[in-house]
């Protein structure tokens, strides 16, 4: 009854088990996973990149060449190119750029918590922890991209488990309660 239900059941089944596919190697190797991540990224740059010297080759046969399909084929390659030589070391930008974000966004909401703490508002405690603890992420994570990048693979691998299982709960549950359903109405 049960591999029936697997075989036969909705997307939310199969989503929670790709879920769950998807993260076991993020989880489990998060250095392959980023580097096979930078590579694809890579592979559709260079296809982007092809795509956009083919017209430039075309426009340049019907005398219509355009300087900026030039410029779009030269830019990605390049990209293309640091990125299979150095994927860690792009995948370490990522980190940079988010422990960027929070220190602004921590930064930002000074001024509140000065104010807050000068009217001794009660919200004094929640703004001040609001802007300490996305400072503190952020200049850990501009301090050590490269550590970080890791354990950001880890993380998003441990939510896509987590999310699977409790995808899979819910298809078996949602499933079981119909059975339940459809045979008290029978009974009726």
């Amino acid at each position: 009854m049960m591999s029936y239900f697997f075989l036969t059941s909705t997307a939310s089944v199969w989503i929670a088990i790709l879920y769950m596919f998807l993260g076991l190697p993020l989880l489990l190797n998060p250095v392959a996973s980023g580097t096979f991540f930078i590579w694809a990224l890579a592979a559709g740059s260079a296809v982007y990149a092809v795509s956009h010297l083919a017209r430039y080759i075309q426009g340049r046969k019907e005398g219509l060449a355009s300087g900026g399909d030039l410029f779009l084929t030269v830019v990605p390659l390049l990209f293309t190119v640091a990125s299979l030589i150095w994927p860690q070391t792009l995948l370490a930008f990522l980190p940079l750029v988010l422990g960027a974000l929070l220190l602004v966004d921590a930064l930002g909401k000074v001024p509140l918590t000065i104010g807050a703490i000068e009217l001794d508002s009660p919200a004094m405690i929640p703004l001040a922890m609001s802007c300490f603890f996305p400072a503190l992420l952020g200049i850990l994570l501009m301090v050590n991209p490269f550590s970080a990048v890791h354990i950001v693979i880890r993380l998003f691998g441990i939510v896509l488990m987590i999310t699977g299982v409790i995808e899979l709960i819910t298809a078996v549950v949602s499933h079981r309660t119909a059975e339940a359903i459809s045979s008290e109405t029978n009974h009726l």
